[in-house]
């Protein structure tokens, strides 16, 4: 894989149920680079983060063609394996919760523009939740040809007060 990364786009949370970037992805790269630093909720109940990937005419999409396996491990217990196919969205992103815990993440998304692919992703991540430590590594696709533009992330439960999300293509 290539090693340069080009700064595309930026966003920040602020009071708000989901953080959308549009027209990150174009052709002039077939991977991506999306970190999420200090991400955070509203209230002290832990709220569960997804992904949407958002077409070429800013809509999220919404269709059940999201499939994905994560592997939790939660420092206090034991890890699990999840897989989840035909959804809405993607749950691999762990939690935002009430700082001053918070969640990051690093997302590789593949061939988003190429219409004859399905769209990938791989994520690795690590959430503090109510004094615990959790990470999660996972991946996922977007089983349609359309063609992915940006991508939107979702709180589940109450809103992101906090956090930077960035955009990079590898070159």
């Amino acid at each position: 894989m290539a090693t340069n990364l080009q700064f595309l786009k930026t966003a920040k949370a602020t009071s708000t149920t989901s953080i959308s970037i549009t027209d990150c992805f174009t052709s002039n790269s077939d991977v991506y680079a999306i970190t999420m630093n200090n991400l955070s909720g509203s209230s002290g109940s832990p709220s569960q983060v997804s992904l949407r990937f958002i077409d070429n005419t800013d809509s999220p999409i919404t269709t059940a063609n999201y499939d994905t396996a994560v592997l939790t491990m939660i420092a206090s217990s034991s890890f699990t394996e999840t897989k989840n196919t035909n959804q809405t969205d993607s749950e691999l992103f762990g939690y935002a919760d009430y700082p001053p815990e918070s969640s990051q993440s690093i997302l590789y998304v593949f061939n988003p523009t190429d219409t004859s692919s399905y769209t990938f992703f791989t994520v690795q991540n690590s959430s503090a939740v109510s004094s615990d430590m959790y990470g999660h590594k996972g991946i996922g696709v977007l089983t349609e040809t359309t063609e992915v533009t940006g991508i939107q992330f979702l709180a589940h439960s109450n809103n992101f007060d906090s956090g930077t999300i960035s955009v990079y293509g590898v070159q």
